[in-house]
Formats: structure tokens, sequence, C-alpha cells
């Protein structure tokens, strides 16, 4: 009678290490590509919550035949909620930072920028 010996299936030490070492190497290259891609999107959003906000400060200006004179504060009296809904306004608040000037209620001046 043969004896068999049987092999233990599995990784050894070395395999496992090497698969962690490619793992390692993979999620470093990835991590920064993709926080990039984030801080892209943010800037996108601001861009188009400042154009959301122009189209309702233009509302408010059709209506009104001027825009709010004031700062942020007197902008959300002015366009929440008949042009801007509290929902999107508090929103934007809580993620960007808008800054509104309007001193004779014939320009303005708006920006909205991530916060960071």
């Amino acid at each position: 009678m043969y004896m068999t010996v049987e092999k233990n299936k599995g990784f050894t030490l070395l395999e496992l290490l090497i698969v962690i070492a490619i793992i390692t190497l993979v999620v470093a290259i990835a991590i920064p590509s993709v926080s990039g891609l984030l801080n892209v999107s943010e800037e996108k959003i601001a861009k188009a919550n400042e154009v959301m906000l122009k189209n309702a400060l233009e509302m408010y200006f059709t209506v009104n035949e001027k825009y709010p004179i004031g700062d942020v504060d007197n902008l959300e009296d002015a366009l929440v909620p008949t042009y801007l809904n509290q929902e999107s306004w508090d929103k934007m608040i809580n993620k960007f930072t808008i800054s509104y000037s309007s001193s004779d209620g014939s320009s303005f001046s708006l920006t909205v920028t991530p916060k960071n």
C-alpha cells in the first residue's frame, strides 16, 4: 500500500502579503483621484446653486422692480418661500458659503463657494 500525502490547500503567508501589498498600492493610487473628483463636483454644485439664486433674483426683480437690499440674511427673507423652497435654501446654506450684497437694489453681487 502506498501512502498518499495530502497537500494542504490554501495560501502561503508570502502569497497573502503580496496580495495585501497590491491592494494597498491600488488604494493609494485611487484615493487621491476620487477625492479630486469630489472637489470638482462640489465646485460644480456651487456654480449651479449660484445660477439658481441668480434666476430667483431675476424673478424677484421682475415682480418688485429692484433686487433685495442688504446681505445674505435679507436674501433669505426675500426669496424664501416665494422663489425658492425652504429645504433647498437650508441645504445650500449648510454646504455652501453664500456672499450677497446689494446697496441700492439696482444691482447685486453674488458668489457661492463650497464650505471647507
